[in-house]
């Protein structure tokens, strides 16, 4: 187990022994007999020349540590509760692996909106939509990646359909994850055009599940955000829970409660 970790810590692709060893904190020797034992079970699988990386093995493992997961039928009520107290447009997106670290919508509670509201194309909308350089939702699960899986949502592309809010700078963009992970939510304004968005995440113990996402058009988000942010912090920990096969405990906040920085301030 420490062996699979140590992939974790590294950037996505195959290494040596010696390497993984670091990573680690091993014996190379030990890394090399580990590697060895894992090809059967396609644990691990070696790349030459003499190369190891992650195999789909591993990924079985995710695969089924996912399913045990709460479905929609569990999570949807949270969203529907959160919809109506915020009269917004509620996502959950989950982590996405593939090709890289990305978005997958999994639910959604629209209220009176719904995606054709947000007046984007197909492509748009499905660019827009699993970017994590992009939203408030993007940046609360970017945050709580591993570095070096951070650093490669970092070097993307913002994609086609960004709007004039979105942060462009790479300083800019890191500075604002550190202000996600000391806050626990973020705030996009304008990010897609003519929307704003307050987002917070779902995590699964110390790793990233996804985000709950509150959109409302930018003439409609009220100026304090003190309630926005409450409910959907709230609808996040609450997911959370059930995520991690806890009882879900806290409520939504029927009135709202006081955050620090919660006015116009991006996060």
């Amino acid at each position: 187990m420490l062996v699979e970790q140590a992939f974790t810590q590294l950037p996505v692709s195959a290494y040596g022994p010696s390497e993984i060893a670091a990573a680690a904190g091993l014996d190379t020797t030990v890394v090399y007999r580990i590697l060895q034992s894992g090809l059967s079970s396609s644990t691990f699988v070696k790349v030459p020349p003499g190369r190891y990386r992650l195999g789909p093995g591993a990924a079985r493992v995710g695969i089924h540590a996912m399913a045990a997961t709460p479905g929609v039928q569990t999570t949807q009520p949270v969203l529907d509760r959160l919809a109506r107290v915020l009269d917004s447009f509620v996502i959950l997106w989950v982590l996405s692996p593939y090709g890289g670290p990305r978005k997958a919508h999994a639910a959604s509670a629209p209220g009176r909106y719904g995606f054709d509201a947000l007046g984007l194309t197909v492509t748009q909308l499905v660019e827009l939509g699993q970017s994590l350089r992009i939203g408030a939702s993007g940046r609360v699960i970017a945050a709580h990646l591993p570095p070096a899986m951070a650093d490669a949502v970092l070097a993307e592309p913002l994609p086609a359909g960004a709007g004039p809010g979105a942060i462009r700078s790479a300083a800019d963009f890191t500075e604002s994850l550190h202000r996600v992970r000391e806050s626990g939510y973020a705030i996009a304004r304008g990010e897609i055009l003519g929307w704003d968005s307050i987002a917070a995440p779902v995590l699964w113990g110390d790793a990233v599940y996804g985000a709950v996402t509150v959109l409302r058009p930018a003439s409609l988000m009220p100026r304090d955000l003190s309630l926005p942010i409450t409910a959907t912090v709230a609808a996040a920990e609450r997911l959370s829970k059930l995520v991690s096969g806890t009882e879900p405990t806290a409520p939504l906040p029927a009135r709202p409660a006081q955050h620090t920085g919660a006015g116009r301030t991006a996060a």
